[in-house]
């Protein structure tokens, strides 16, 4: 598919959008995992998630379960929803006939897509068991969980059982996460993972917008096509519930990070990474939260906190 507009491009490939993000998936994901001082870390620069995403690593089996019955999943469709929402607001400016707005998938794709073809399994320098990952999750057998997964989620009858936060948890685990690394194509280098928070400056280049790195996937045009699928599953949610408006959040607002969210529903990185101008004061806003970012990572590093595993998937059913 042709890519976004480079207004779209550029913001979401500014490293105060790819620090935040990165930050947002891997705190949430991770924090229950963490020592009291490592939290202590997150917790001095305002990255406590308040719910997090992930339970503890059971010591017999090594598992980490989602946490599906927090609300943590409210947070996942909110936060990405922002992002959606900033970007067709520039999409509407810039008038690309081609990107009238975000358009995500009506269905997930078919093995034999010809719009959008699964790129072909490939090789992590180093990871056997990533690599092992990417050959199972692009193949006919995982299409075949997806597709029996989608058909839950889009069953009124089965959303009217279930909370709005309940579905927001399994389509990230269980779906959400598969598609990323499903839909993910070999690049020339990957951002090394775990390798306690490495953000070089060398990855912040547009070019690098892989599909299973926090840091990089909101810059590859396919996480629109993604994140519109699972955007849409939260009009589903309120349609089997006959509810109309405002989605009924649990939280005023819920979780997008420690520097917004409260500013009239937007996004506290994207919409000022899609405004910045040379000399605004939504550029003068954003290197201030690059700043805080910045020393948050260095801290982290300091600390020797590892990110967590990139895209986890899970398998069960709604």
């Amino acid at each position: 598919m042709n890519s976004f507009p480079k207004p779209v491009i550029d913001a979401m490939a500014d490293r105060a959008m790819r620090l935040h993000h990165m930050l947002w998936h891997s705190t949430r994901d991770s924090w229950a995992d963490l020592t009291t001082a490592q939290k202590k870390v997150f917790s001095d620069h305002g990255w406590v998630p308040p719910r997090p995403s992930r339970g503890p690593t059971d010591p017999a089996t090594g598992d980490r379960p989602v946490q599906l019955d927090n609300k943590s999943g409210e947070d996942f469709l909110y936060m990405h929803r922002q992002m959606i929402a900033e970007v067709n607001g520039i999409l509407a400016e810039v008038g690309d006939p081609q990107h009238p707005h975000v358009q995500g998938w009506v269905t997930i794709p078919t093995p034999d897509d010809p719009d959008f073809p699964v790129p072909p399994a490939y090789e992590l320098p180093g990871d056997p068991g990533g690599t092992q990952f990417l050959l199972d999750v692009k193949s006919q057998a995982e299409y075949d969980r997806i597709h029996a997964l989608e058909a839950q989620v889009t069953d009124p009858a089965v959303l009217r059982q279930v909370t709005l936060g309940r579905l927001g948890a399994f389509v990230e685990f269980f779906i959400h996460n598969a598609l990323h690394m499903r839909w993910s194509a070999q690049m020339p280098e990957y951002r090394p993972g775990g390798d306690e928070f490495n953000v070089d400056p060398k990855w912040d280049d547009s070019a690098y917008n892989w599909l299973g790195d926090t840091y990089s996937s909101h810059v590859n045009p396919l996480f629109w096509k993604i994140h519109g699928w699972v955007d849409a599953r939260i009009d589903d949610w309120m349609a089997a519930n006959n509810l109309q408006g405002q989605v009924p959040w649990s939280f005023h607002p819920p979780w997008s990070g420690p520097m917004g969210g409260h500013d009239h529903g937007h996004h506290p990185v994207a919409h000022l990474a899609l405004r910045a101008r040379p000399a605004n004061a939504e550029a003068e806003a954003l290197q201030s939260h690059l700043r805080a970012m910045e020393t948050t990572v260095e801290d982290v590093k300091s600390a020797g906190i590892p990110e967590p595993a990139r895209f986890p998937v899970h398998n069960g059913n709604l």
